[in-house]
């Protein structure tokens, strides 16, 4: 089950109006009792060339890592300007999670791939909303498809970031 949850108020000016929502979480929107405090995160990805086109599929998602806490893995189906990602070279693009998981700081990361293709990325920058605190995790690596004749789910697993924006 897939929860999205929306903080904005819905008017009836135009019928021309859209709403379209990429922020979810894969668990109940169902808090009876208000005990789920989520944490929300920019996740912003530098590529620096794809050779993926619209036709191309790609499923990427993230995992992190703090001290003592990891999410569960969290998709990354759209951009926040509602693009398909990993189609332009030398773009950054930009997604937002939420989780239940309350993580102050980040050890790790680990970024899931399968790709038809090859993406090059440069860097995976992370803000946390709550409280402002931002990782880098340097990449600088090609990322292909292993097996040529079936695709399988890879992982590339980050462990070293600093504290400074990555552009």
């Amino acid at each position: 089950m897939k929860c999205f949850s929306a903080h904005q108020w819905l008017d009836q000016l135009s019928d021309k109006i859209h709403f379209s929502m990429t922020n979810y979480q894969m668990i109940s929107c169902d808090d009876k009792h208000g005990d789920i405090q989520y944490q929300y995160y920019t996740i912003r990805i530098k590529i620096e060339t794809t050779n993926l086109s619209s036709n191309d599929s790609i499923k990427t998602s993230i995992k992190l890592f703090g001290k003592f806490h990891q999410t569960e893995q969290i998709p990354l189906d759209q951009t926040v300007d509602n693009q398909q990602g990993f189609q332009r070279n030398n773009s950054i693009d930009i997604y937002e999670i939420r989780t239940s998981k309350k993580l102050n700081s980040l050890e790790k990361i680990e970024f899931y791939y399968d790709i038809n293709g090859k993406i090059s990325l440069e860097w995976i920058e992370i803000i946390n909303l709550s409280n402002g605190n931002l990782f880098c995790f340097p990449i600088n690596r090609l990322l292909t498809q292993l097996d040529q004749n079936r695709r399988i789910q890879q992982v590339l697993i980050l462990n070293e970031s600093n504290n400074k924006p990555c552009s």
